[in-house]
């Protein structure tokens, strides 16, 4: 920062310094800000390196079953196999990744597409859906950067917030590159809430704004009271003005959570909002998985276990388990029919499709195009069993209250068990859409700069969720140039059109086409230039990890009653605020210091960070307001 102006603001410095003070006012409800020391922490980097946490251990004679090959699993796995013990992944369906998986699709794209005449054509990139991964995801970032797997990192100047309504509302957040905390403090200055907020609901809006940034998540009296809640209950409460809520408030959790205000507990956005208070600002950007993740990240998860001794079993659908002097010995995934008739599975969710499934153009539970439905080879179709010295659960919701639900009668009347039947999951469609061209999105979806947007915050909408623009060229870190994120379709004018439908169970009964019919016609009220659609697909999920009222007090520990059986993901509880998919990683490196403190080996104990970047600004701003209610 020069000494006559600020390069990022065009502010004075005597302005600056001015309107800081004044975004503190605003944040914290204090006269003035006090000056904040800019500090750096190993967690304050884009990249955190902990050098204690690189190890590469001989074998130590112990195994671990884990069971589910999504992130959580691989990571754990990953984790272990470095640590020496052997490890063996069970996986139900016929690739790893859960949530982040990705495969190929030779059906996509219109049929005169010049790319499908190359015979050396492998498909399409079709992914579960589009994950981001926030700066605060300290963990996550610094397990990507100890095992040597990138992201496509976003530019220092972007912003994915830019929210758009059906009425030509709109409101754009825009971040900076100001270092900590005064960064922070001018995001707070000129925090816009566009045409969501009438002039007049303004400073209401700003004070409940300063009881939300008040969130604690180490309190547990807090954590306890906005699991309890609603988070629209709680934000009327705290004087919140409906149209906040309904509009900005809203988008944010369909975005993060597929759910809405009136569902989801407070806990949930005050849990993020707490990882972004006295951030960088970088931690509020976007960055990508190298696409496609499956190729630049799974497999290469999966591969560093074989070479570490391991095995990544898939289509083994577990069904029992079994404990001997209370404790696990084994699980096994059961003879499916008879052992003998052909059986078909889709590779993407894991469904049995029956003799003929294969013959499908596309699986009819997820949407997967034909190529993904598998027939099992006979060793799939035996029962199969799994002894090892630890077991770590790593199932998604669904999976898990199927499993634990059927074993019970092995865990007795343990309420650990139990309440895993009480968690929630979501549903999320997830619809693409190819068009020929791209002007009618460049020239609605910008920023207040000027500069395109390759994302929507579609916040007011019936379908439309977040949204994105993959063919749209987007600038990236450490290149002048423009690129689409996906680059199958470099120098190709078209727009790939995802958007992701939350609460998505109401559409079950209708077919693709009619989803597809009701998302265009949505995207025409922003854009009346849209054209036609050329193609399509849409991926059906039905397991994403909620967090409504109660969840959290449902929520299994790392550890489980029973000494040698361990959760990972994004469904246990911690007393740690990460989310999404930076908890899988902070869970499995918990539960690996677990098994190590019980086999008694010191050498491996993983460094488990902040995730967010706590600081004065951070404990400043928390006792300036508070969650409850007003006395």
């Amino acid at each position: 920062m020069s000494n006559d102006k600020n390069k990022e603001t065009g502010l004075s410095r005597r302005q600056f310094m001015k309107r800081s003070g004044a975004a503190a006012g605003i944040a914290v409800g204090v006269g003035a800000a006090s000056v904040v020391p800019i500090t750096r922490t190993p967690y304050d980097q884009a990249f955190p390196v902990v050098e204690s946490n690189h190890v590469e251990l001989p074998p130590n004679g112990k195994s671990v079953v884990i069971m589910g090959g999504g992130l959580s699993g691989l990571q754990t796995g990953v984790e272990l196999s470095a640590r020496g013990f052997k490890v063996t992944v069970l996986e139900k369906t016929g690739t790893p990744g859960g949530k982040l998986k990705t495969w190929r699709d030779k059906t996509f794209g219109p049929a005169n597409d010049p790319a499908k005449k190359d015979p050396n054509f492998k498909g399409y990139v079709r992914e579960h859906g589009v994950h981001a991964i926030w700066g605060f995801y300290n963990n996550l970032r610094e397990f990507m950067k100890r095992y040597g797997w990138g992201l496509l990192e976003s530019h220092k100047d972007s912003s994915i917030y830019l929210f758009m309504g059906p009425d030509g509302k709109r409101a754009d957040w825009s971040l900076n590159s100001i270092p900590p905390p005064y960064g922070a403090l001018v995001q707070a200055a000129n925090l816009d809430m566009g045409d969501f907020v009438k002039d007049e609901d303004k400073p209401a809006a700003i004070l409940f704004m300063r009881s939300l940034c008040s969130f604690d998540f180490t309190d547990e009296k807090q954590r306890d009271y906005m699991d309890s809640i609603a988070f629209e209950e709680w934000a009327l409460m705290k004087g919140c003005p409906k149209d906040l809520i309904d509009t900005m408030m809203d988008a944010l959790i369909e975005m993060a959570f597929f759910d809405n205000a009136k569902t989801a507990s407070a806990l949930s956005l005050a849990t993020i909002v707490q990882l972004c208070v006295g951030a960088p600002q970088y931690d509020m950007r976007a960055d990508l998985y190298m696409n496609p993740p499956g190729e630049t990240f799974l497999e290469p998860m999966a591969e560093y276990i074989r070479q570490h001794g391991g095995e990544i079993v898939y289509n083994a659908e577990l069904t029992d388990i079994e404990m001997v002097d209370g404790v696990v010995e084994s699980v096994s995934a059961e003879q499916i029919g008879n052992g003998q008739q052909r059986m078909t599975r889709c590779s993407i969710c894991g469904a049995l499709l029956g003799p003929n499934g294969d013959e499908l153009t596309k699986c009819p539970i997820c949407g997967a195009n034909g190529d993904m439905i598998q027939q099992l080879d006979d060793a799939q179709l035996r029962t199969r069993r799994y002894n090892g010295d630890f077991f770590v659960s790593a199932m998604d919701i669904p999976a898990s209250k199927r499993f634990y639900s059927d074993n019970m009668d092995e865990f007795g009347s343990k309420d650990y068990f139990k309440k895993i039947n009480k968690l929630q999951a979501v549903s999320v469609f997830v619809v693409n859409m190819w068009f020929d061209g791209s002007d009618f999105w460049k020239e609605k979806v910008l920023h207040d700069d000027g500069s395109h947007s390759a994302d929507i915050f579609a916040t007011g909408f019936v379908d439309l969720g977040i949204t994105m623009n993959w063919s749209l060229p987007v600038k990236v870190k450490g290149s002048s140039d423009h690129a689409p994120v996906i680059g199958d379709y470099a120098g190709r004018d078209v727009s790939i059109i995802e958007t992701q439908i939350a609460n998505a169970s109401y559409l079950e009964h209708l077919t693709d086409e009619e989803i597809v019919k009701r998302c265009h016609d949505e995207l025409r009220t922003m854009m009346p230039n849209i054209p036609k659609i050329e193609s399509f697909y849409v991926n059906r999920w039905r397991h994403y990890t909620a967090c409504r009222v109660g969840d959290n007090a449902n929520r299994p520990a790392v550890q489980s009653p029973v000494d040698n059986l361990l959760f990972v993901g994004d469904m246990p509880f911690i007393d740690h605020s990460a989310v999404f998919m930076e908890k899988t990683n902070v869970t499995a490196k918990m539960a690996t210091n677990l098994i190590l403190d019980k086999i008694g080996q010191t050498e491996g104990k993983i460094t488990v960070l902040p995730s967010g970047t706590p600081g004065v600004l951070a404990k400043v701003i928390q006792s300036a307001g508070t969650v409850f209610p007003s006395v």
